[in-house]
């Protein structure tokens, strides 16, 4: 996905490393980046992510915050359109107002039918210590106008490079309902009250994933209705163990919608929803108070 950087940068491997860091500044902070190798399903790809995470942070170790960015399946509301998330809106990790723990990203190990017909679910859940990522975006989230100028930065800076990085047609935004046996009917979007046009939103509540409950199907609304998530994202527990485990405080999770599932089958639209996460990225940092140091 493309990173947006006000100055020039400069990626390198560092000494000893294959992975390749890209180096610059966002407004006041310095910043560092890196593409985590393609997350799979497999336990494997998850470990390599969560490797490549504690590396960059062994070598960068003033890093601060950590930004996970890129495109997620978005958790649609079928009658209600404040609730509704569609292809191209952003989802940023923040906690649920009406739960008592304050998890920004909830991952399902297992989901298992009880006796009662409902789910049981195995998780573990992630917080940050400190939520002022998460208090920065529940502002930007009621401001449009300034994330969305970082989108038109983006698709100015992006002409040439290979891809279609403008949002593609709405039509292509079907929105379908699972009626059981691998039949979908489809079904209209929810519709804004009073307004005349759609526009592209940031929804700020947590984010799941686990294979288990993120392919589709009752136990995926049923999980995304218990954690509040509104998007799912291929599997970052192992990412967010080594957050965790490497004692960052404050991160956050942010998801361009770009599918209806975990983010990996969207093709069409994942370009531009990864450029909407990378803005929403910015605009967060450029709020951020100036380092002191």
């Amino acid at each position: 996905m493309p990173t947006l950087i006000d100055t020039n940068t400069k990626a390198r491997p560092a000494r000893g490393e294959s992975n390749v860091y890209t180096l610059g500044t966002i407004g006041a902070h310095r910043v560092v980046t890196t593409k985590l190798p393609s997350v799979g399903r497999t336990r494997e790809a998850m470990t390599a992510a969560g490797n490549t995470t504690t590396r960059l942070l062994g070598i960068f170790q003033k890093v601060e915050y950590v930004f996970l960015v890129g495109v997620g399946g978005g958790v649609p509301h079928y009658t209600d359109y404040k609730k509704h998330v569609r292809l191209g809106d952003v989802v940023v990790s923040t906690p649920a107002t009406d739960l008592p723990e304050k998890h920004v990203y909830v991952f399902c190990e297992k989901a298992e039918r009880n006796a009662k017909g409902g789910w049981d679910y195995e998780v573990k859940p992630y917080k940050p210590m400190n939520f002022m990522l998460q208090e920065l975006a529940q502002r930007i989230a009621h401001s449009n106008s300034l994330w969305t100028a970082y989108v038109q930065e983006g698709l100015e800076r992006l002409r040439g490079v290979p891809g279609r990085w403008e949002p593609p047609e709405q039509g292509t935004d079907r929105l379908t309902v699972d009626v059981g046996d691998g039949a979908f009917i489809e079904v209209s979007h929810p519709a804004p009250i009073g307004e005349q046009t759609r526009e592209a939103r940031v929804h700020c509540a947590p984010v799941a994933g686990g294979r288990s409950v993120s392919c589709g199907g009752e136990v995926r609304a049923a999980f995304a209705a218990q954690a509040r998530a509104l998007a799912y994202d291929c599997e970052l527990d192992a990412v967010l163990d080594s957050v965790v485990g490497n004692r960052k405080d404050c991160f956050i999770s942010i998801r361009g919608i770009s599918d209806y599932r975990d983010g990996t089958r969207g093709k069409e639209w994942q370009p531009h929803a990864a450029l909407t996460a990378a803005a929403v990225m910015k605009t967060i940092i450029a709020a951020m108070d100036p380092p002191t140091d």
